[in-house]
């Protein structure tokens, strides 16, 4: 695996080699500032397999080349860890929203180090698995119902503030301290109808659908900690810390009203409805080896109830463009 670490600091750049070389890594290049990374990205032929990047550099920090290395079309998926100290949950998160993978903490310790590079390594096997759609460069002369992807698969949208992977997501909250774990909150959101937009819809505005949907959540839940990630089947997984939050089930009408005013269109520019639940928030399971799994299935779970307890709704209907489609 071939690795590219970067940090100003010149102490931690000697000491990075022996404990890659103690964790069974070796093929390690080493960068002294978000520059010269970019420049090393830009001219090595070998395509780096991860990346780690330390948060705290001067001119250029972690977050910020994390951005900037997300905007080169070759590391689009690379794996990213991020190095920070272990306090500093503030930027783990904004580091995550600029499209960081996981992280590890200062002091370092070679056992740590093995599992994150190995869990990067599984990551990296899975990346042609999951479905990618860049909604900038998506036909939108698609045909309905005809998808590249299953319903069921975590579609991942490029481009949307704060949406991140399942791998990504599972990792952040695998690693929340006990601290954090008392302020934090998941939920879930779905899209109600989702199977008859399968059906209906064209990629495109399947995309668009779940893009919406992900930006209203955002735009009511207005802090950097939030993080959220399309589980597949319509359904967001949102993880926020913080204790300013809207109240539930208030902020299924706010999420509601913003999705409303993103006036969604579909590919022929007819408008496009999409409704949404929002289950209650939970407190992530406190057990860090099953915390992911059961607390994302309870979070899921509350978003079901609460989608079975509302009235029918119609299934997606788009007679205006099926002579079209």
């Amino acid at each position: 695996m071939k690795i590219l670490a970067v940090d100003d600091d010149p102490f931690i750049r000697e000491l990075l080699p022996v404990v890659f070389r103690e964790a069974d890594y070796p093929h390690l290049t080493i960068a002294d500032s978000g520059a010269t990374a970019l420049t090393l990205l830009a001219e090595t032929e070998e395509h780096f397999d991860c990346l780690l990047l330390d948060i705290e550099m001067p001119e250029m920090d972690g977050i910020t080349l994390c951005r900037e290395v997300r905007a080169l079309k070759d590391y689009r998926d690379t794996p990213i860890l991020m190095v920070t100290l272990r306090s500093d949950a503030a930027a783990i998160e904004r580091a995550f929203a600029a499209g960081a993978n996981d992280y590890v903490t200062k002091p370092f310790d070679v056992k740590d180090i093995a599992t994150r590079v190995h869990i990067a390594e599984r990551m990296l096997e899975n990346t042609e698995k999951a479905p990618r759609l860049d909604l900038s460069h998506l036909p939108t002369s698609g045909i309905a119902g005809v998808h590249g992807f299953a319903l069921e698969d975590p579609v991942h949208i490029y481009g949307v503030d704060q949406l991140v992977l399942p791998f990504s997501l599972g990792n952040y909250l695998s690693q929340l301290s006990r601290q954090h774990l008392d302020i934090c909150q998941v939920f879930a959101a779905r899209v109600e109808g989702v199977e008859d937009l399968y059906a209906n819809c064209t990629s495109s505005e399947f995309a668009r659908a779940i893009a919406g949907a992900a930006t209203s959540i955002a735009k009511v839940i207005d802090c950097p900690q939030l993080l959220m990630t399309h589980n597949g089947c319509g359904t967001i997984l949102c993880i926020v810390t913080g204790d300013s939050l809207p109240g539930w089930p208030e902020i299924e009408g706010m999420i509601q009203h913003e999705l409303d005013e993103l006036d969604l269109r579909d590919d022929q520019g007819d408008p496009l409805r999409v409704t949404l639940s929002v289950g209650g928030p939970i407190q992530p399971n406190a057990s860090r080896t099953q915390r992911v799994r059961k607390t994302f299935d309870r979070a899921i779970r509350r978003v079901t109830t609460r989608q079975k307890s509302k009235p029918d709704t119609a299934p997606l209907q788009k007679p205006s463009v099926s002579a079209a489609h």
